[in-house]
């Protein structure tokens, strides 16, 4: 089973375990609708009324030259504040998916090399304006379908909720859980936000419920203890001890078994090293990772597990250190 939960600020993924945690308070790329309160000439911009009692800054150009205090208008918060300044707004709306960057207002591009079958079939059967990645042609059907309803479905969700009060207010917010529904076929998303579930409720099966908390979700909850935890308990009384210093992470394999056999050393060092795995999302492992695993008689058979099932784009495998310790790098996303 796979889905996504939403509490408050908190995002997450679970696949079988609990793969992704993060917290995403940010307002950039939020979606509002705004309510104008002043023009100032001098600056030549308006300020603006994003959301019950907060000012934004938004440039006067070709598109707001018309509006007037107290008009309403659809706006994205491209730059937060930074102390006393207001944040920046702009009326050209994007919403992103890998290969398609839509911007209302501006023109439809192709960008790489691109079949000409290709673009005069995009443009008979979409209306669209903004970015179309080369790689977008590249994907079954069903992908490109996928790709391009994610954002037909974010549209109309936005022009629906705008005719509806209270204005100002928040239309959409921008979060990373956009990327998994991109990527994955997730059975369900679960949030205690009545936005994000009017937001999402026509792309996937969304179900709300007020007084969700995460941390006490029966699937996840070992694995949040396990977050948190420097030492980590896994079956047969072995143990995984994870330390920060100022340089690395240190991991440490335990077991207080008497058996000595090179299958159970492997054994335990591929559970542990899919632990590890698990904890370097979790617990945002960047950076140097060593990692003292059972000693096996051949490293050879921990090194292909490691290759096969362990190492990734964002996590390197550097191999055996003269004191048989195993050495990662890792750098994930932002």
């Amino acid at each position: 089973m796979k889905y996504l939960f939403i509490d408050k600020n908190t995002w997450g993924y679970y696949d079988d375990e609990l793969k992704l945690l993060g917290d995403y308070d940010s307002e950039l790329g939020n979606i509002y609708v705004a309510k104008i309160t002043k023009y100032d000439k001098k600056l030549d911009a308006f300020f603006i009324e994003y959301d019950k009692k907060k000012t934004g800054f938004l440039n006067n150009t070709k598109f707001t030259k018309n509006l007037k205090p107290s008009d309403e208008i659809i706006v994205q918060m491209t730059k937060e504040s930074i102390g006393d300044k207001y944040p920046k707004f702009t009326t050209k709306i994007t919403i992103e998916t890998e290969n398609l960057k839509y911007t209302n207002g501006n023109k439809l591009t192709f960008e790489g090399k691109q079949k000409y079958k290709d673009i005069d079939d995009f443009k008979q059967k979409y209306t669209f304006t903004g970015i179309v990645k080369e790689n977008f042609f590249k994907q079954e059907k069903s992908q490109q379908e996928k790709e391009m309803n994610f954002i037909v479905n974010k549209l109309h969700y936005i022009e629906t909720e705008k005719k509806f009060l209270p204005i100002p207010k928040l239309l959409y917010k921008k979060n990373p859980v956009d990327k998994i529904i991109q990527e994955e076929d997730v059975d369900y998303l679960i949030t205690n936000d009545r936005i994000v579930y009017r937001q999402y409720k026509g792309i996937l099966n969304v179900k709300f419920d007020e007084n969700y908390d995460y941390t006490y979700d029966n699937l996840i909850s070992r694995d949040i203890i396990d977050k948190n935890s420097e030492i980590i308990k896994l079956d047969n009384n072995a143990e995984i001890v994870i330390q920060k210093t100022e340089a690395m992470w240190v991991v440490d394999v335990n077991s207080s078994q008497m058996i000595m056999s090179e299958d159970y050393f492997h054994e335990l060092n591929t559970k542990a090293l899919k632990k590890i795995h698990q904890m370097i999302y979790l617990k945002k492992m960047v950076g140097m990772v060593i990692v003292d695993c059972v000693r096996e008689g051949d490293n050879k058979k921990l090194s292909d597990f490691i290759e096969n099932e362990f190492c990734e784009p964002n996590i390197n495998f550097h191999g055996f250190s003269n004191l048989n310790l195993l050495e990662f790098t890792v750098k994930l996303d932002k």
